[in-house]
């Protein structure tokens, strides 16, 4: 193991490292708020009821 510390920079790998869960995490985020599908907040039962009810109110009445 410590062979590859003498090729890789230890700063520049850690770093690297930093920034690469940094991206995949910012980008897994991005994608669950873009739609319902992902949306955990969307699946949670009363989120659902409220969703219909807000859209009932939003229909005229007749």
């Amino acid at each position: 193991m410590w062979r590859i510390w003498r090729v890789l920079d230890p700063r520049k790998a850690i770093v690297g490292t930093g920034l690469l869960i940094a991206f995949v995490s910012t980008t897994i985020h991005l994608i669950q708020i873009s739609s319902d599908r992902y949306n955990i907040n969307s699946w949670h039962p009363d989120t659902v009821k409220a969703a219909k009810v807000a859209q009932n109110a939003a229909l005229p009445q007749k």
